[in-house]
């Protein structure tokens, strides 16, 4: 007693000869050693239980071996290869470096330069080919200028290709090992391996739905578009198909967050079921950590692509929209403007695809969680239990597992609901744009036909038969 007074009294004495901040932090250190007293009191097990266990070296054989994830992806890394759009190289089986790597020198990447600049040279030249057209053409209305602008605005994603995509291949390499280790130290903690069986034949099937539906929007423009020539055709077969990968990588990678939150919560549910399942918590709480630090890389690995690819979408959809609706009110509906509205349509259902497989995936691996652990009975457990729960909660509302664009956006379903107010403001004005432009016109078509009939009626009345 007598003790504790003298700590007490000492304690008042620093208080004072202390500055606020000096105060503070020794109020906080006073705090922290009273809270772990506390525990060490009231749990049976040590204090160590809250703490992350330092991370073992897997062997590259059982790192290849389970990783379910490269295996049933396979095919669309290939695809991406064959296409230079993202150039990283599995190591090869034994090798002891990072089962994914990026290398500017790689063989991969020397091949991506060479198709590259294949079909940058065909690009161009039909770049060239459509400007040299419509400077020679005598039609300089503002609508046609749009509708060429909405055929450049699509070979945009192929030249910054290089900074959007090859630039951040570090990060989708780091993204790629992230799964790797994930799914072995979810094999060593749950002692089961993540399995994705349906995984397989969809990323097979996206693989040739992309060139498929390529193949499909560019022909329907050469038959709906009467200026659209076949060879331009074979430049935009390899946007349309990336634009397309990029989709299905997408849905592939959220398809996988779902299924493997969907087995981890069920080994989860499983654990309340034993007896003092703290111990076992705590190493499920590290891992669902992992997995929300895997779904915000995602985001920052395909970040410069994805932003394009939003504002490319953004763009060529109000632009294609604007010419169609421009097009029916000054001439009536013609073939043109249903190639326009696949145009739309085509860019709108990417969008959608990509919002709405982020928002459900963000919605099993968070919310469901939160449910989960919400709905626990925290009276039947015990107290190490009661406070491991309590940790997982803030992990989870400190980790929140959203795809954010590297800071500049988060992909859910918000994004599509102010993409499309943005875009019905932008037609809004450019609809009024186009009214003062037909006002305009139909103002100096009357007055021609009024100074001609005057004309008519001067020179008749000046010249009487």
């Amino acid at each position: 007693m007598i003790h504790s007074q003298m700590e007490d009294a000492g304690y008042q004495i620093r208080q004072q000869v202390l500055n606020p901040n000096q105060r503070q932090q020794l109020e906080d250190n006073r705090r922290i050693k009273e809270q772990m007293e506390q525990l060490q009191k009231e749990n049976a097990s040590p204090t160590r239980l809250y703490l992350r266990k330092m991370k073992v070296q897997a062997d590259v054989n059982l790192l290849d071996h389970h990783d379910s994830f490269y295996h049933t992806t396979k095919s669309l890394l290939v695809l991406f290869q064959i296409m230079g759009v993202m150039p990283i190289v599995r190591s090869p089986p034994g090798v002891n470096m990072p089962r994914t790597t990026f290398n500017w020198g790689s063989r991969a990447f020397i091949w991506a330069y060479l198709i590259y600049a294949i079909e940058t040279v065909y690009v161009v030249l039909v770049a060239k080919e459509r400007i040299n057209k419509f400077i020679s053409n005598s039609d300089k209305r503002f609508d046609e200028v749009i509708y060429n602008v909405i055929f450049f605005s699509i070979m945009v994603p192929h030249f910054l290709l290089p900074t959007a995509s090859w630039r951040n291949g570090a990060e989708v390499a780091k993204f790629k090992n992230m799964w790797t280790d994930y799914q072995y130290k979810y094999l060593v903690v749950t002692g089961k391996p993540i399995v994705f069986p349906k995984l397989y034949p969809i990323t097979w099937a996206l693989c040739v739905v992309s060139w498929g539906v390529s193949f499909a929007v560019i022909m329907s423009q050469y038959y709906l578009q009467p200026d659209f020539q076949l060879w331009h055709t074979f430049a935009y077969y390899h946007i349309i198909a990336m634009l397309n990968g990029f989709c299905s990588l997408w849905f592939v990678n959220c398809t996988a967050f779902g299924e493997a939150s969907k087995a981890f919560a069920a080994e989860l549910s499983n654990i309340f079921a034993t007896d003092r399942p703290a111990d076992k918590l705590t190493e499920y709480r590290h891992l669902w950590v992992d997995l929300s630090h895997m779904m915000q890389q995602l985001g920052k690995a395909y970040s410069n692509m994805y932003g394009i690819y939003c504002l490319v979408i953004f763009f060529t959809t109000i632009i294609a929209t604007y010419g169609a609706l421009s097009e029916i009110i000054e001439h009536g509906a013609t073939y043109k403007e249903v190639g326009l509205f696949v145009i739309v349509f085509y860019c709108m259902s990417l969008l959608f695809i990509i919002c709405n497989e982020a928002h459900h995936a963000s919605k099993r691996v968070g919310l469901n969680f939160q449910e989960r652990l919400l709905n626990v009975n925290l009276t039947a457990v015990d107290k190490a239990t009661q406070k491991e729960v309590e940790m997982f909660l803030v992990a989870i509302d400190k980790n929140p597992p959203t795809m954010n664009l590297d800071g500049y956006a988060n992909i859910n379903r918000g994004l599509i609901t102010s993409n499309v107010s943005f875009m019905a403001t932008y037609l809004v004005v450019l609809m009024q744009f186009k009214l003062t432009l037909l006002r305009q016109s139909a103002k100096k078509a009357l007055i021609a036909s009024l100074t001609t009939n005057l004309t008519k009626i001067a020179a008749a009345k000046t010249n009487p038969q």
